[in-house]
């Protein structure tokens, strides 16, 4: 599957490093030209800005801004290309309300964590065509 995503790039948001960090490495492995990373939901603002990424993969809970703080600020952008961006949220928990209130704002896939290459390749798949 090395190669699949060649064409694209990713933003992982994920506020606990080493995971960020497997995340990256996973994600690289599964061959994206570009793996970006943020610690938290207002360095993804940033990092949305500055890369314009293909894809988010973003954890739902961290501090200060959480996954959901995220996909407002991103869904509420002058820029449409930032309002239309596919956020794929990974969470320990399917709390259904937390899940919807997600889905409300326009993220449609979820992955529990942990995060594998497959469910990664599964779900990016499906994002990105």
């Amino acid at each position: 599957m090395a190669g699949a995503f060649g064409d694209w790039s990713v933003l992982v948001i994920e506020d606990e490093s080493f995971t960020r960090m497997v995340l990256a490495k996973m994600l690289g492995t599964l061959g994206f030209k570009a793996v970006h990373q943020a610690a938290d939901g207002e360095a993804g603002l940033a990092v949305v800005r500055a890369h314009a990424p293909d894809v988010v993969v973003c954890d739902v809970e961290m501090q200060p801004m959480d996954g959901l703080g995220f996909l407002k600020s991103l869904r509420a952008s002058p820029n449409p290309r930032d309002r239309a961006l596919p956020v794929v949220f990974m969470t320990n928990r399917t709390d259904q309300a937390r899940m919807d209130e997600a889905a409300a704002l326009g993220a449609d896939i979820f992955i529990l964590k942990p995060a594998t290459p497959e469910s990664l390749t599964e779900c990016l798949s499906a994002k990105l065509g």
